[in-house]
């Protein structure tokens, strides 16, 4: 595993043998909706440097004290949905029933369909393993050789 980024709440890592991102949230609690737009601002950065369709990515929640403040909530939604978007898949690990209504609840509000929230580390790295396995298969199935994207082609500015 390589260490992304690493600061008092968040730890990234990366293991490209898995294709996989971690990414694990510590046990300090966030000080205010600044902050919390702060750390993971960093995050999004290094997620923005990946090829992010071709990873999974696990998000570790299971150290993380509660919140359900609405103000903080509303605060932090634009950012939240930016930290899993464009993976392949993303599995969120929670510790207890009560957190996975939450996080539930927040990945609907964010639209993030990529999303699973799992209370077993080794269900969701199961869940991600498969995804992924799934994707690669198809794509080495492409005519023409090694991995192409499944977006179709950019146009042109002139062909528009």
């Amino acid at each position: 595993m390589t260490v992304l980024l690493q600061n008092e709440y968040l730890t990234v890592t990366a293991d490209p043998d898995r294709s996989l991102v971690r990414t694990t949230r510590s046990e300090i609690a966030l000080p205010s909706p600044d902050e919390f737009i702060r750390v993971h601002t960093e995050a999004l950065q290094i997620y923005e440097s990946l090829v992010r369709g071709r990873l999974g990515h696990l998000v570790d929640l299971r150290q993380v004290p509660m919140n359900n403040d609405p103000a903080f909530e509303a605060a932090t939604q634009r950012i939240r949905g930016m930290l899993v978007q464009d993976f392949a898949a993303v599995a969120l690990v929670v510790r207890t029933a009560v957190g996975a209504l939450q996080v539930k609840r927040l990945v609907r509000e964010t639209h993030s369909d990529n999303v699973v929230v799992y209370h077993d580390e080794d269900a969701a790295m199961a869940f991600l393993a498969e995804v992924l396995g799934a994707r690669a298969s198809r794509i080495s199935l492409l005519p023409g050789g090694p991995a192409r994207s499944t977006r179709p082609p950019a146009r042109s500015a002139k062909g528009r």
